[in-house]
């Protein structure tokens, strides 16, 4: 991601084409878009409406837009994040509201500005926990600490999918949303079911 100052973007298209943009790198591309994809496979198990399911494609995808603003040496770090640097860091749902509006009229503002809440009131920016958390901020932190555990980082290498499960799993109820991590579980085992079945389809075809 490049590190320098970003206008004021205006609406959702300026918004997607300017993360298109200027996240040049794959790895962080490819993780926004898995995010959105993933958050909206844990709408639909939760039986979310067609305009619900938007939002959360839209708050999955630009959930990380504020990282455009932190420089590269602190989001490419091989080591642990100094405190100077974690503060810059716990900054970025804030800079992302900044860059998209300031409205926390939003539901897609209010994902983007509260994904790193925690149910405990462990998270940032605020603190908030439990219920003051909105369910769209709620289902993108599930999705992102999820694609976050099986992607590889600067500071460590990518998880199994069977060691990501056991840690969202032990932070389902006091971090993250029980409900949420079922659904994602849920559509992740569905996602299995149905390429395993193609797979078999494809097989006695042959």
């Amino acid at each position: 991601m490049v590190a320098h100052p970003v206008p004021q973007i205006k609406g959702w298209l300026d918004a997607v084409a300017v993360l298109g943009h200027m996240v040049k790198d794959r790895q962080s591309l490819g993780h926004n878009r898995r995010v959105a994809q993933l958050c909206v496979q844990i709408g639909r198990q939760l039986a979310m409406t067609t305009a619900e399911l938007r939002v959360l494609a839209r708050a999955g995808l630009l959930h990380d837009v504020g990282k455009l603003a932190i420089p590269d040496h602190i989001l490419d770090k091989h080591a642990p994040l100094d405190e100077a640097e974690w503060t810059l860091m716990k900054s970025h749902p804030e800079i992302g509201l900044s860059l998209l509006g300031d409205s926390r009229s939003s539901r897609e503002l209010l994902a983007v500005l509260y994904h790193h809440e925690r149910l405990d009131g462990s998270g940032y920016p605020y603190g908030l926990g439990a219920e003051a958390i909105p369910i769209e901020a709620r289902i993108v932190a599930v999705a992102d600490t999820y694609d976050a555990l099986t992607s590889n980082r600067p500071y460590r290498k990518a998880r199994t999918q069977i060691e990501a499960r056991r840690v969202v799993m032990e932070e389902a109820g006091r971090r993250l949303d029980t409900r949420v991590v079922s659904a994602m579980f849920a559509a992740l085992d569905a996602h299995v079911t149905r390429v395993a079945e193609s797979a078999r389809r494809m097989y006695l075809a042959v």
